[in-house]
């Protein structure tokens, strides 16, 4: 084989190499871009009313206290990588019909409800066991997924992730015109 042939073999293989270590990826689903420049990706809900019951048959229960990030890590699971979590407690609904977009939707605020209290708010990323024991036992702990005579459908904590938006990389662009170089000098 001519080391011309060689040549070319070698930088098609370099350059299918590197082509695949640059692949974009298809972004699906509801998108929104914060201040920050983080772009989050809409998973799903969760209902505040929808965790463990506080109580049976009259008798508290230690059940165990969430903020929103460990509830929607409870509900959809731990997000591997650079991935994380944010949480908006804005009624998706509302603001989807109203302005068609959720540009501005998620504020990184959960619903929690407090212990033995009809208090429901909305808070950032809290501390939920405020009264020092162990558990929603008490009054001042906080739990963002409890069933604590919470309306079913009335307090949802909506849950996004963030992604990140691979390009194409350089090298694989410097490659492929290097290969496209090569085969317009092969035909001369």
């Amino acid at each position: 084989m001519s080391s011309t042939i060689i040549n070319i073999i070698a930088v098609c293989l370099l350059s299918i190499f590197v082509a695949d270590k640059a692949n974009a990826g298809l972004i699906v689903g509801d998108l929104y871009s914060d201040d920050a420049g983080i772009q989050w990706q809409y998973v799903g809900l969760f209902d505040l009313a929808n965790g463990e019951h506080y109580t049976k048959n009259g008798i508290v229960q230690n059940v165990q206290t969430y903020n929103g990030i460990e509830a929607a890590e409870l509900n959809f699971g731990t997000l591997t990588g650079d991935s994380i979590y944010a949480l908006s407690s804005n009624s998706y609904e509302e603001f989807v019909f109203e302005f068609g977009t959720i540009d501005g939707f998620v504020n990184h605020k959960a619903y929690y409800d407090s212990f033995n209290d009809s208090i429901k708010q909305s808070a950032e990323n809290i501390s939920t066991d405020n009264a020092g024991g162990i558990g929603y036992d008490a009054v001042g702990d906080l739990s963002a997924f409890v069933n604590d005579r919470s309306t079913v459908g009335q307090y949802e904590n909506h849950v996004f992730k963030s992604i990140s938006v691979p390009e194409p990389s350089t090298i694989a662009i410097f490659s492929l015109a290097l290969v496209g170089l090569l085969t317009r000098r092969l035909k001369k």
